[in-house]
């Protein structure tokens, strides 16, 4: 079968390394849009929105994944916390092929990225205004929804593994 990313997917999920790093990394963004949302300047958020608009634009998946990670870095900067951000950046580089395979899955799925692109929308304007309470909720939502996908990745990875083990 190969090391595809399902099966890698499958095989980490199974014994708890990446739902474990998901749910670490899901606090430390939800802290991260919580300061963010405290400290984010005039400068912060036009840099957001030209992000935003950068990723809007983008047809190409991979470099869609590339301005999805380079939202997440730049709200985890604007927090201003030197620990959660080089946690963040860590995190994000154990999970950076699964991150592109989870965007991926969704595009395959939904032929659109349209859910994940809203969520992002919310929490930026979330952040913008300055409204602590819904970008934690929004960026509740948007790894919740993160998460749903990884697990129906793996869901999909077993079948697909069973039909070749059998």
């Amino acid at each position: 079968m190969g090391n595809t990313i399902c099966d890698l997917l499958c095989r980490k999920w199974h014994n708890g390394y990446l739902r474990q790093n998901q749910q670490f990394r899901a606090a430390l963004e939800r802290e991260a849009a919580i300061l963010a949302a405290r400290k984010c300047t005039p400068l912060d958020a036009a840099e957001l929105w030209v992000i935003l608009a950068r990723l809007d634009a983008a047809e190409d998946e991979k470099i869609r994944g590339e301005l999805d990670r380079e939202l997440h870095k730049k709200i985890a900067k604007i927090a201003d916390n030197p620990m959660v951000y080089s946690v963040l950046a860590a995190a994000d580089q154990l999970t950076e092929s699964i991150v592109s395979g989870t965007r991926d899955y969704i595009m395959k799925k939904n032929n659109s990225a349209r859910e994940i692109d809203d969520q992002h929308h919310r929490l930026v304007e979330a952040i913008i205004n300055g409204d602590v309470e819904q970008a934690e909720r929004c960026m509740s939502e948007h790894m919740d929804t993160i998460e749903r996908y990884m697990e129906e990745m793996q869901k999909k990875s077993r079948e697909i593994l069973g039909i070749f083990t059998e």
